[in-house]
């Protein structure tokens, strides 16, 4: 893949648009190249995990971004009945060190929260 290439990094995962339904809406509904976190824990923890791993391809990345047809992101989920990343670890941090690389990288951070059962959601 280009982005592979480019970037110097293997994806944890990948996704080209529509590979899963077409219509109504492609599902997904954008071609994806993710680094993830899969270890269970805080989200700030993982985040961290995520953001040192792609730190090293961060010039790269922004090259790309500039191109302008990719978007960069930190995308972090957290299902509030997990006892590890839910109730009992309320908020979450980044460093300002962290907050500084994702802008050299051009890339936005999105943040979702959920109540109810994470595993009947998850790969876990």
């Amino acid at each position: 893949m280009f982005h592979t290439e480019c970037l110097g990094l293997e994806p944890d995962r990948t996704a080209a648009m529509g590979c899963r339904r077409t219509s109504p809406r492609p599902v997904p509904a954008a071609h994806r190249w993710e680094i993830r976190c899969e270890r269970h824990g805080r989200i700030d923890e993982q985040a961290s995990s995520v953001l040192a791993r792609i730190a090293p391809a961060a010039d790269r990345v922004r090259a790309l971004v500039d191109g302008g047809d990719v978007d960069a992101g930190l995308m972090m989920v957290r299902w509030f009945d997990d006892p590890d990343g839910g109730y009992n670890a309320m908020g979450w941090r980044l460093s300002c060190e962290q907050i500084q690389l994702l802008a050299r990288m051009g890339a936005s951070v999105e943040s979702d929260e959920y109540a109810g059962d994470s595993t009947a959601h998850s790969s876990r």
